[in-house]
């Protein structure tokens, strides 16, 4: 790869603009939720998928839930998202903050 494609490749990752917020792993068979923050939702839900689908998720409840029911008992989905203009100006509190918030409202979610 040239300089300056590289170049080009770091400069729109860091002016990506990903979605911050509290995000949801649900058992539709039991109603069980599961919650967390990220400060990028598609991570979040590649890595929490491909742990669930390995058999490796490091929340033994909700493995032995997608171990009993399948992926198709499964929703995942944004509870809450975090607005802010510059990436740099959101703090790890804030995102702590906005999970407090949604476990207030859904007092029966667990933490991931």
């Amino acid at each position: 790869m040239d300089k300056s494609k590289k170049k080009e490749l770091v400069s729109e990752w860091k002016e990506r603009h990903p979605v911050m917020g509290v995000f949801c792993v649900k058992c539709i068979a039991t109603g069980e939720q599961f919650f967390d923050s990220s400060r990028d939702g598609s991570t979040w839900f590649n890595r929490h998928g491909f742990e669930l689908k390995s058999g490796n998720h490091r929340n033994k409840r909700l493995q032995e839930l997608w171990n009993t029911y399948g992926e198709k008992e499964f929703e995942f989905f944004t509870v809450c998202e975090l607005e802010y203009e510059n990436m740099s100006d959101v703090k790890a509190s804030d995102l702590k903050d906005l999970l407090e918030l949604c476990f207030l409202e859904n007092p029966s979610a667990r933490k991931l």
